[in-house]
């Protein structure tokens, strides 16, 4: 799951916080930071992201145009999510991409549903299995002609082009291949993918964290490996 940077509401003409009328007038300001990816599978999705109500809508009403309450999600997990109860008292059971370092938390591995690092110790661990099951990442693939979660297709295809694209580079590491590879991957999505497939060539991991629109850097040294982030459970 990719660390992002939401920052904080933008602000109008005046210099005031913008004042959404409807909680889907935030939709392109949150585009403009977060890139157009789900927020939770990373699914690349040109049209169709929802502004999603981080606390839902229907059990925090006050919440519903609060930019603090907005992430950005594809039908799959925006449906998935739904109503569960998310709210003040438990919010510190999950891991939240704008406020953790979540690429510390999930192992990305060919065919298979995100997976909880073994780094983590007990407590993260249940935390990390917590936010899974919120969009119902956890759900495994059973079988090519038989998914029961449609966000492992495209998943899987960003796997392969990654790793094209890693057999390609390893022929050719030259600037017009390396520009190429991360505009397929701009537009493929699934950054962690990509960061899991290239995590042996730190120049292409840091392009991908440039390139990716929204990304949290300080989430990353400078050699990009994941690090705490400031003011996050991990």
């Amino acid at each position: 799951m990719r660390p992002v940077k939401r920052d904080d509401a933008p602000i109008d003409s005046d210099g005031n916080p913008v004042n959404f009328k409807k909680y889907g007038d935030a939709r392109p300001y949150l585009i403009n930071r977060l890139g157009q990816y789900c927020s939770y599978c990373e699914i690349w999705l040109p049209m169709g992201l929802a502004v999603e109500h981080i606390q839902p809508k229907g059990n925090e009403t006050a919440l519903e145009k609060e930019w603090s309450n907005f992430l950005l999600s594809c039908p799959s997990c925006n449906s998935r999510k739904g109503k569960k109860v998310v709210n003040a008292e438990n919010l510190h059971d999950y891991y939240w991409p704008h406020c953790d370092n979540t690429f510390r938390v999930f192992i990305y591995e060919n065919d298979r549903a995100p997976q909880i690092a073994k780094s983590l110790n007990e407590a993260q661990q249940r935390i990390a299995r917590n936010t899974l099951e919120l969009t119902g990442l956890d759900i495994e693939p059973i079988s090519r002609k038989n998914v029961k979660d449609p966000r492992w297709m495209p998943r899987y295809t960003a796997w392969r082009k990654a790793e094209w694209a890693k057999e390609d580079f390893d022929r050719d590491s030259g600037e017009a291949m390396c520009l190429r590879i991360v505009e397929t991957a701009i537009t493929t999505g699934f950054w962690s993918v990509w960061m899991t497939v290239f995590q042996d060539y730190a120049d292409m991991r840091r392009r991908l964290i440039e390139a990716f629109q929204g990304t949290s850097e300080e989430c990353f040294d400078h050699n990009t490996q994941p690090v705490q982030r400031a003011g996050g459970k991990i």
